[in-house]
């Protein structure tokens, strides 16, 4: 069963029967893909086809080779009912996770599961023609050497920073040239569904369907890099705003009266002061202060190069003055946080990113500062915690955006 591009496929079709069966394929496959796992019986419900055909298509499946059987789900009271999921190879998605510096691919089976190894590289993001056709190649050569036939990779999820429109496929902040938007660009050299998501949405999402948020309905994802982002789930559905740039809170400017510049032009942001960029130019500070510090030897055997990690690390090694940069970016974040809480009453807030490895040296004075600056009854049923998907959040950010979007657009 061909996958890539089913609405052409569909208006090459004659029959009305032959469509109908296509589109009901199209349906299990969707189902399946969104629950991993389900009975013929919880699939006639939830996809409203009447369980003799949804019998009869999975048996089609099955010999196509798109399905499998899985064992047998609990008995509701009779024979345990089979359980069938997607065969593993049924069809693969990619995923790319950009920052400003960097690029990671990762190839997983429509079972969300990592399929060959993930490959990094260096990557300088700007608006650059050349630098969009050096991501492509970096691509193409990621799925030639992954040995998975190209028609079998049906959609590629993006996940990178910046001003995202996503419905309208367009990053107002980076690989942004000539007449055509960023999506059409993609489309037209892959030949293949592209979704573009910001990272901090993706992040979140991808925490909200695989990893803490998965038991909850209104969730936070605030992510912490070089930048600050965040991502917002109200009643289980990624909220994006109107023109779908929700989330971008971190450029409120809550600190006015501190005289720091944020990349956004304005003063006081709460990225200016507490986001990975800020950490760093208080730890150059910090350096020359104590020159023979732990963070100060790391950053010679780095090259010079003052990372938000590497101040990261220094915490987690001892050094005072990292713990306490680490301390003070917390209680900002947490008095931002402290006004997400207010308005939007969170059942759970997911802090995340390369600052968060830090654990407690950043989370415990978030929540100090949470109880300072909001209602006790608003947090009260608020809990924070620690992102779980670690360093592959954002290749998952990817494939989350994928399952949420693909085969979307046939149905509508």
């Amino acid at each position: 069963m061909h996958l890539i591009n089913p609405k052409e496929i569909i208006s090459k079709m004659d029959g009305v029967v032959e469509i109908k069966s296509y589109v009901n394929k199209l349906k299990i496959i969707k189902n399946l893909y969104l629950n991993e796992a389900n009975t013929a019986g919880e699939i006639c419900n939830q996809v409203g086809i009447s369980l003799p055909t949804v019998n009869s298509l999975l048996t089609d499946l099955m010999q196509s080779g798109e399905v499998i059987k899985q064992g047998r789900a609990e008995s509701q009271g009779g024979r345990k009912p089979d359980l069938y999921r997607l065969a593993p190879d049924a069809f693969y998605v990619l995923s790319v996770d950009l920052s400003r510096f960097n690029l990671n691919l990762a190839l997983y089976s429509c079972n969300h599961t990592l399929t060959t190894a993930k490959q990094s590289f260096k990557i300088n993001l700007n608006n650059d023609k050349e630098t969009f056709d050096d991501l492509c190649e970096k691509i193409e050569s990621y799925l030639k050497s992954s040995g998975v036939p190209s028609d079998k990779v049906i959609a590629m999820g993006f996940s990178m920073p910046g001003l995202v429109d996503s419905l309208g496929g367009v990053n107002y902040t980076y690989l942004r040239f000539g007449k055509k938007t960023l999506l059409e660009n993609l489309e037209e050299r892959f030949q293949k569904k592209i979704f573009l998501e910001n990272d901090a949405r993706a992040m979140t999402l991808a925490e909200f369907k695989f990893g803490t948020g998965a038991d909850h309905k209104n969730v936070l994802g605030i992510f912490i890099g070089w930048g600050i982002g965040l991502g917002i789930i109200i009643d289980g559905k990624l909220y994006q705003g109107a023109s779908g740039f929700a989330g971008e809170f971190s450029h409120s400017p809550i600190f006015e009266s501190r005289d720091v510049t944020c990349t956004c032009g304005k003063k006081g942001c709460l990225e200016a002061v507490a986001s990975g960029t800020a950490i760093v130019r208080n730890a150059h500070e910090a350096i020359r202060l104590d020159p023979d510090s732990i963070l100060a030897r790391m950053v010679k055997e780095n090259h010079g190069d003052l990372i938000p990690s590497l101040v990261v690390e220094a915490a987690l090694s001892g050094d005072q003055r990292a713990i306490t940069l680490l301390s003070e970016a917390g209680l900002d974040l947490g008095r931002g946080i402290s006004i997400l809480i207010q308005l939007l009453n969170p059942e759970l807030i997911i802090v995340g990113g390369s600052v968060a490895e830090a654990d407690q040296y950043l989370i415990t004075p978030i929540q100090q500062a949470l109880n300072i600056y909001s209602m006790a009854k608003s947090r009260e049923k608020t809990k924070l915690s620690l992102y779980k998907l670690g360093e592959d959040v954002g290749l998952l950010g990817g494939v989350a955006v994928v399952n949420e979007k693909l085969f979307e657009d046939i149905f509508e």
